[in-house]
């Protein structure tokens, strides 16, 4: 198959993925929190109710707030669509007023990952809600939200980005110091694995002044083997060493010229992108053409 125009392929994949069924579903036993029985989670949300038994119509018994640590003491059981998705229910346990609890908690209300910086500070991500546009020519994505805890596990500050679930396999998230952006803390990476042909790989970042959070420039890469490649990289100030407050984005696009899968041969194009940080938020810079 040749892929005469990548924007419009890349596109046009996720309405095919997303679309083709009622909601989005995750799987019980591979998702992208990737929890397992025996192993610790966070509490993504403000109020996150602990129910008798897994599902909605059970009763309400406990709730937890955000940054609660909980151990997960089952596998996965049967799941519920809340806030437009589907996902298990586990039982779980954990320490409240000095007392060992047990209950039921639903998957989606758990952030999927979570850092903690020198000072103390915590660094969630998680799923605020899954967002299907009345239009249905706009992308169907997650609201993803960042929220940072003090020391003290008080919410502090919060910001949200848009992801388009297209398959990615799991989610991985590490703290990166400022990579030489004036005012910069901390800077939260995050990423969205894919492990297959035409599923893009999503990578976030969100910048910490201390003061409030700040989304910097993302990028992404797909591909089909025999077929086209895309790819972005970002490098910040410290990685170019040009001596300035810019961040470049360097993208690669590969479109096969035959039809021989095995010995194919691509027309690749390069172009960049620059971005001007100044210390508070950036602007893309218009290049000569």
């Amino acid at each position: 198959m040749k892929i005469i125009n990548f924007t419009l392929a890349y596109l046009s994949l996720f309405p095919l993925l997303l679309k083709a069924q009622d909601g989005i579903s995750f799987d019980n036993d591979f998702n992208l929190w990737n929890i397992q029985k025996g192993q610790t989670a966070t509490v993504f949300v403000e109020k996150a109710y602990i129910r008798s038994a897994p599902g909605l119509q059970a009763k309400q018994i406990d709730s937890l707030g955000v940054g609660t640590t909980v151990t997960m003491t089952s596998a996965p059981l049967k799941g519920s669509i809340i806030k437009n998705f589907y996902a298990p229910w586990y039982q779980i346990s954990y320490l409240k007023d000095s007392q060992q609890k047990k209950g039921f908690i639903w998957l989606g209300l758990l952030a999927l990952g979570k850092q903690v910086d020198r000072e103390g500070f915590q660094y969630l991500y998680g799923f605020e809600r899954f967002i299907k546009p009345p239009n249905r020519e706009q992308q169907d994505y997650f609201l993803t939200k960042v929220k940072v805890l003090n020391p003290h596990d008080s919410l502090i500050a919060s910001q949200s980005y848009t992801f388009a679930f297209g398959g990615q396999l799991s989610a991985q998230s590490k703290l990166l110091p400022s990579m030489g952006l004036t005012h910069v803390k901390q800077i939260l990476y995050m990423e969205f694995i894919s492990g297959a042909c035409g599923v893009p790989s999503e990578y976030h970042y969100v910048a910490w002044t201390g003061q409030k959070l700040i989304n910097l420039p993302s990028r992404y890469s797909v591909s089909d083997a025999g077929v086209f490649y895309y790819d972005e990289k970002l490098l910040f100030p410290t990685e170019h060493k040009k001596n300035n407050q810019l961040i470049y984005k360097y993208i690669e696009e590969g479109e096969t010229e035959n039809d021989d899968i095995d010995a194919s041969k691509y027309r690749i194009s390069k172009r960049e992108e620059h971005f001007q940080w100044d210390g508070d938020k950036f602007v893309k810079r218009s290049l000569p053409q």
